[in-house]
């Protein structure tokens, strides 16, 4: 049931194959680390036209991903999972971190006991 949405400044050079390549890795590591079914994974992206990083330099870059998990895991398997991740996406975006001044980050968060599927 995990869902993954990556965000990304406009100004990232990757192509739409990359990205969804990148994605379908973040999506085999939650199915090894958690476990889960990889059929359960939703996983989508969104690019920012508008946005301001740090000094709004046109060089300055940004990659966050959030992914939303049930609940149920410790805060140790989730920051290791998290740091996995963020490997995931830098090892994927080797263009922009080459050409940018790219932030990558990832959050991962436990849905609350109101969400329904």
């Amino acid at each position: 049931m995990p869902h993954l949405i990556l965000e990304a400044s406009a100004n990232i050079h990757e192509s739409n194959i990359r990205i969804r390549q990148a994605l379908a890795e973040c999506q085999d590591v939650l199915v090894k680390e958690l476990p889960t079914q990889l059929s359960a994974c939703k996983s989508r992206v969104v690019l920012h036209d508008i946005y301001v990083v740090g000094d709004d330099d046109l060089n300055n870059a940004f990659i966050h991903l959030t992914v939303k998990l049930l609940k149920g895991r410790t805060p140790e398997l989730l920051q290791k999972v998290a740091k996995i991740l963020q490997d995931v996406i830098s090892n994927n975006f080797i263009r922009s971190r080459e050409s940018l001044n790219l932030s990558v980050s990832v959050e991962i968060i436990e849905l609350s006991d109101a969400f329904v599927k």
